[in-house]
Parts: C-alpha cells; structure tokens; sequence
C-alpha cells in the first residue's frame, strides 16, 4: 500500500472520480498566504455552544454561499483550532456578518490567547441553547450541520440555513492583511 493513491470514495464516487495527485506550487506558506490576501473578503464571526451550553466563537473570512435550493453556506476550520471539537459536534452554528465599526470584536475573536471572547459583548436575544449572534453586525445566518469534510489541513463545514437577520449598513472586510470598511449601500444589483 506504502506508496499507492487510493481511490476516491466520497458520496459521488464513480461519478466524478479524483484526478491523479499533481506536485504543489513551491512557496512558503506565509508568501502563500500574502498572494492569496490580494483577494478581499467579507468578515465574519461564527458561534456555536459547545456540550456545556458554554458560547464558543471565532473570526472567520472564508464563508461562502454554495447552494440557493436548498439555501447552503460552506466555511473552514483549521485541524488545530481550539474550537474544532465544539464545531464538529455542534447541531447549529451562526454566522454573524460583522459591520465596519466592528473590527476590534474581529480582532478579539481571531486571537487564541483571548480566552472570554463572550465578556460584556452584547448580543441578540435568543433562546438560551441558540448560538450565540453579534449584536450589530450588518447580517446574521443561523444553520443547522449539513456537512462536514477534511480537506487538507481544514474542515469544511457546510450549514443548511434556517433563519437569516438582516440589518444592513457597511460591511468589514479584509483584504492584503488589513481590515477596511466596505461600502454602505449595495453599489450595483445584479438580479438572475
């Protein structure tokens, strides 16, 4: 076996079988990581309880919608994440888009070493088991597990919607490892 690619053996197997493993570019990680900052992205913060009830919650600006029917968003965790557990097991978690002005909650919830990320933040009414929403923030989407894969050293994390708050106004973003604050009003509709 030492040697040997396995066969892929997910749901579509047969299908749409894995191509043969190719090489990897060459480059460090941090220089792979400033190429790829010249994408911009929204921010956002994602919460779930863990066992205990306890809130648990982290920055994230990978989330993105991949299906309209049924309404699915898909985001990732690295393998290391303190929260990795918490999140694999969670039933439902919320995604709270933040807003312009919220770049030190984003920075607070980025940062392993704060351990009460959830002390004196303000967030919205919920039932005492929901996941836990940022108050302010310009949307919110709360979703329930849909799916879950390894990919690479992530997990993917795909979460069926359930319920969506909106409440508008200037997004955060980040973009070439700076966080800027987006535009307030949406600039162009593009209906389809």
């Amino acid at each position: 076996m030492s040697g040997e690619t396995l066969p892929y053996a997910g749901p579509w197997a047969g299908v749409f079988p894995a191509p043969a493993p190719v090489p990897s570019v060459e480059m460090p990680p941090r220089a792979l990581r400033r190429l790829l900052g010249h994408f911009p992205t929204g921010v956002a913060i994602v919460c779930a309880r863990d066992a205990q009830g306890k809130p648990v919650g982290l920055t994230i600006n990978s989330f993105v919608p991949v299906s309209l029917q049924p309404p699915l968003v898909l985001w990732n965790l690295a393998l290391h994440a303190q929260s990795l557990s918490t999140f694999q097991r969670a039933t439902r978690f919320a995604i709270s888009v933040l807003a312009a002005d919220q770049e030190a909650l984003a920075r607070r919830f980025a940062d392993p070493q704060v351990r009460n990320r959830f002390d004196d933040l303000p967030l919205l009414d919920d039932d005492e088991d929901a996941p836990p929403r940022i108050a302010g923030a310009v949307a919110h989407l709360t979703c329930t597990r849909h799916a879950q894969w390894p990919v690479g050293d992530h997990l993917l994390l795909a979460g069926r919607i359930i319920a969506v708050h909106e409440n508008g106004g200037a997004p955060l973003l980040f973009h070439r490892g700076r966080f800027q604050p987006g535009p307030a009003e949406l600039l162009v509709e593009v209906r389809g």
